[in-house]
């Protein structure tokens, strides 16, 4: 499952030898796979794999697999405590590296409103 993100943004310059004019709208987007969802909420602090549903919209089955292969990539580091099933997740230091990356770009890419109030 892949989540796209529309956005809308003027440029205020022109791009040269792209045809684009001072103020002409540049339509991005910007696409966050599953893993990159949760990096995104683990950024939030550590959290269960329950805890990972409500903020990802994702099914417990594509976090378990993703889980997987943040773990191999190593970022994303396990905790069990308690429980057999209650595994803590937290991002490792690559991970939180990489999701802090995906946040500045995902608050770079956002549309910018200005509400402009009469005096």
């Amino acid at each position: 499952m892949v989540l796209e993100i529309e956005v809308n943004f003027y440029f205020g310059y022109t791009l040269e030898n792209r045809g684009l004019e001072l103020g002409e709208e540049i339509d991005r987007k910007i696409i966050f796979t599953e893993s990159d969802l949760i990096l995104l909420a683990l950024l939030e602090g550590e959290k269960k794999i329950t805890d990972l549903r409500p903020s990802t919209g994702l099914s417990t089955t594509s976090i378990y697999n993703n889980i997987k292969k943040l773990l191999q990539y190593n970022l994303v580091e396990e905790d069990r405590k308690g429980a057999p099933g209650n595994r803590i997740l937290r991002l490792t230091e690559k991970g939180h590296r990489i999701a802090t990356l995906l946040k500045q770009l995902d608050e770079e890419l956002k549309p910018k409103v200005v509400v402009l109030k009469p005096e």
